[in-house]
């Protein structure tokens, strides 16, 4: 009995030896400026993140993921938009305020009834979403008080707006796309 124990012990120590990963991240940021025709100046900073799983012992490689961040700022850090993992398409400006369209995956949850024993299921999966955001600037006396943040918006309002302000491209590296919309 304390034979089998331990060698159930030195199988599970063994395997854990052999598939513990070392995890090595790699990242790179890019940093683009646009001067816009109506005179601002765009800085757009994308970071990438790469990070690869490689076995310990067997320096077998498990796989590698990817993932990016966009940071935009307009007028030399005045206005600062922090996308996550958003990517930003366009840009609208109006006379008292902006406007950003970007595109971001969205984990969807989807519930089904299982019908070999009638319990409640879910599954997941990504879409990649349009999501429209307004620039609130609340701050006061010389920007010094008060808070800037972006909400976001109902999808209807974005091109209701575009009809009376001015819209830009965002440069960007097209990793998040939707077919039916033309970027």
């Amino acid at each position: 009995m304390i034979n089998s124990i331990l060698k159930s012990l030195l199988y599970i120590l063994a395997l854990f030896i052999l598939t513990n990963c070392n995890y090595e991240t790699e990242k790179s940021i890019d940093i683009t400026s646009k001067i816009l025709p109506n005179g601002m100046i765009m800085v757009i900073k994308k970071t990438n993140k790469e990070t690869t799983a490689t076995g310990m012992i067997t320096k077998h490689n498990y796989g590698t993921s990817h993932s990016f961040r966009y940071n935009i700022s307009f007028d030399h850090g005045d206005i600062i938009w922090e996308g996550g993992s958003g990517e930003p398409k366009n840009i609208l400006f109006c006379k008292d305020t902006m406007y950003i369209r970007y595109l971001k995956e969205k984990s969807i949850k989807v519930e089904y009834t299982d019908s070999v024993d009638n319990t409640i299921k879910a599954d997941y999966h990504y879409e990649i979403r349009e999501v429209y955001q307004k620039h609130i600037d609340g701050r006061y006396f010389f920007k010094l008080f008060g808070d800037e943040y972006w909400v976001d918006i109902m999808p209807e309002n974005y091109p209701h707006q575009r009809e009376f302000c001015e819209e830009y491209p965002i440069p960007n590296d097209g990793e998040l796309s939707l077919d039916s919309i033309s970027q």
